[in-house]
């Protein structure tokens, strides 16, 4: 036995779904998501859940900025999420799961059935966009570059899916999101839960633009005592507002 036959009895083979091959398209997907998707499915196949992502990563052949952008878009088109989830010693690990992939092929095979033809939802589908579409490509790259920045470091998948759904899902402006990460930046927290306090907080005072912000500091130092004085609780710092320059 030669070392390829070896190696193609030892490693198996991967089951795709020819539908999915024919209509990937029509769901939004391009030819670098289902060769990341087709990766991820060669360790499903063999009953892994969740395989390691730098092994992903290497073999998909792209650099590890390209990896994790592509991995952002499958989230952003709402092809894939990443769930948390604890191990047999409580620790935790991220699992990517692809069913709503499969919920928008099957979405599509009704529509098929339903008007003879896939037309229809592919029309539907570009002139019905989503929320994530409202937001330029430029404008969303720029508030993951800018937090990866201030932070030093990459940005972990679990991380840019609470990105994707801040701007998704949430609908906040990548311009205040920008503005929160400036307060916890000033305020020396590096982190994305505080960042989001921050967005829950102006959502809540009905915060919406960088004016409601600059007119919510000037109310505020209006009101304010001379000396300014941030007390500490247990749940974390207080969330100042900063003057915006």
């Amino acid at each position: 036995m030669d070392a390829l036959t070896n190696h193609l009895i030892r490693d198996g083979s991967t089951n795709l779904p020819n539908y999915l091959l024919a209509n990937y398209t029509k769901i939004g997907m391009d030819a670098n998501e289902l060769l990341i998707y087709l990766q991820f499915k060669r360790f499903f196949d063999r009953g892994i859940a969740a395989p390691d992502i730098e092994t992903i990563a290497e073999a998909t052949g792209f650099d590890q900025q390209s990896f994790y952008q592509i991995l952002h878009q499958l989230i952003q088109k709402k092809l894939m999420t990443i769930q948390t989830k604890k191990d047999r010693q409580g620790k935790d690990f991220d699992q990517y799961d692809f069913q709503l992939m499969y919920d928008k092929l099957a979405e599509l095979c009704s529509n098929e059935d339903a008007n003879g033809s896939g037309d229809d939802y592919a029309q539907m589908t570009t002139t019905m966009p989503d929320q994530a579409n409202l937001t330029t490509n430029n404008d969303r790259k720029h508030v993951f570059e800018s937090i990866e920045r201030e932070f030093g470091r990459e940005l972990s998948p679990i991380e840019l899916e609470t990105i994707s759904q801040w701007l998704d899902t949430d609908g906040y402006r990548p311009d205040m999101i920008e503005l929160a990460l400036r307060e916890s930046v000033l305020n020396q927290v590096y982190n994305l839960k505080y960042i989001d306090r921050i967005l829950l907080n102006w959502e809540k005072k009905n915060i919406k633009t960088p004016n409601d912000v600059e007119k919510e500091i000037d109310r505020y130092e209006n009101s304010r005592t001379p000396k300014r004085s941030w007390k500490r609780h247990d749940d974390g710092p207080e969330i100042p507002i900063f003057k915006i320059k």
